[in-house]
């Protein structure tokens, strides 16, 4: 039995780093357990959609190599002696672009960026291509004690083929950092498609969002099944979850659609 031990944070920012980058050490430092990886929401750096203007997103972003942001989470992780995924503004030399970037900061210290967003969210009058250059590829698939964990972020949850991507290159859990817009019905959406992309890949969906303001709130984790194991509710707040593999081998005995998917198109599962 491989176990693994997930944490959410989800909370409110403002438009500066180094403030937002406090309040998530302060959170996560008080009620950190025994986590293997801390998820924290998309634009835990800053909102570029509160922000507007690309070229002050630009000068607030920062490269990876120098980061003040990032020095906060390498002294939490030395503390706590675990792994957080935290989300960054990264910049490129192509201004006023960016990149969203999932960032894995691990227990030794090491900074590792893990995935770039892939489809940026120019919808309901938005338009993060703006902001951002879109990521070119799946992001890397993490091992935590014999989990398989891959990554998404906020938007990418309305396109199927990057979480059946990572399912058949051997993904048991989908981590996804969001900070899902408010709307008409916008939480309900939110569940549908986090559920059905656990259900229709035989995953774990591990959802970090942001609360308050512009953004829903409603973070938690998807079993296999296609329900909702945890509801964080629009609170601040930190949780702790366990997933089992054994559950997940379980769904998919039951319900093999990912091996008999990858059968009929002929793609190699990975075990």
């Amino acid at each position: 039995m491989s176990k693994f031990v997930v944490g959410v944070l989800q909370a409110s920012y403002s438009i500066y780093p180094l403030e937002n980058a406090d309040k998530s050490y302060r959170l996560v430092r008080k009620n950190y357990r025994e986590a293997d990886l801390v998820v924290l929401p998309e634009y835990g750096m800053l909102n570029p959609l509160e922000l507007k203007d690309p070229r002050r997103v630009y000068e607030a972003s920062e490269y990876l190599a120098t980061s003040k942001y990032l020095v906060q989470f390498v002294k939490l992780v030395r503390e706590i002696g675990s792994n957080i995924l935290v989300h960054f503004i990264e910049r490129t030399d192509k201004p006023p672009l960016t990149r969203s970037t999932s960032v894995l900061v691990t227990s030794r210290g090491e900074v590792l960026p893990v995935y770039s967003k892939m489809h940026l969210f120019d919808a309901y009058g938005y338009r993060e291509s703006s902001f951002f250059e879109p990521g070119r590829e799946p992001g890397k698939i993490v091992s935590f004690n014999g989990v398989q964990v891959g990554f998404a972020i906020c938007y990418d949850l309305r396109f199927p083929e990057l979480f059946r991507t990572l399912a058949l290159s051997g993904a048991h859990v989908v981590v996804v950092q969001a900070g899902w817009v408010k709307g008409p019905l916008k939480e309900e959406v939110l569940d549908k498609v986090a559920s059905t992309r656990a259900h229709e890949n035989g995953v774990f969906i591990v959802l970090a969002n942001q609360t308050g303001g512009l953004f829903t709130g409603r973070s938690g984790v998807f079993n296999p099944w296609g329900y909702r194991e945890v509801d964080m509710g629009v609170e601040e707040k930190y949780v702790e979850y366990s997933i089992n593999l054994d559950d997940l081998y379980r769904v998919r005995e039951t319900l093999p659609v990912l091996k008999q998917a990858s059968e009929r198109w002929d793609i190699k599962l990975k075990a």
